[in-house]
This record gives structure tokens, sequence and C-alpha cells, in this order.
């Protein structure tokens, strides 16, 4: 467990994610919860659990699959191309966090 790892850190686990890994990250303040894993192609799968209120930054290369209209997601569903990618949206909705690897 790691709490507010640095982006360095955190693209050294995203980087050596095996299909079966996954990252776990929660917000100390809130019970947001995002879970990571890499698919077979490389690309990063995202699963978010919270109500959401920020506005996403566009990101270039995702494929983001509403459940429940735009305003409120959870259980969203997010794919990633890129690490920088990952590490903008984990700093765009949470300020501090918890990260467990599983």
């Amino acid at each position: 467990m790691a709490i507010n790892p640095t982006d360095k850190i955190l693209s050294k686990w995203l980087s050596h994610l095996d299909s079966d890994e996954g990252i776990r990250i929660e917000s100390k303040s809130t019970c947001n919860k995002i879970f990571i894993n890499r698919n077979l192609l490389g690309n990063y799968v995202l699963l978010m659990i919270y109500d959401y209120t920020k506005k996403m930054y566009p990101l270039s290369n995702s494929n983001i699959n509403y459940t429940h209209g735009p305003e409120c997601m959870p259980g969203g569903i997010i794919h990633l191309n890129i690490i920088s990618e990952v590490l903008e949206l984990i700093h765009g909705e949470f300020e501090e966090i918890v990260v467990n690897e599983y």
C-alpha cells in the first residue's frame, strides 16, 4: 500500500502490469475508487466507482462508456492507451490517494 505515490512510482507500476494484475486507487477523503487493469493488447482498462462531479479532461485516445448518463458514472469504464493519460485522469479526479496492488 502506498499513500500519495509520486508519478514516477505510479508510472512504474502501470508499465509493469500484466493482464492478471491490477491497481486499486482510493480517495483518502471519500469512497471513490478506480481499479486499473491492462488487457492483452496493452491498453489500460479503468473501472471508476464514484459519483461524477468534476468535468473530465478531453482524452485523445479514450473510449468512455457511461452507464447512467454523462453526469453520473458509478461503474464507468474507460479505455486508455497511454500512461500519461491514466495519470492525468487520476490527478484530475483525486487529490489525496491510497494505492494498492492486487
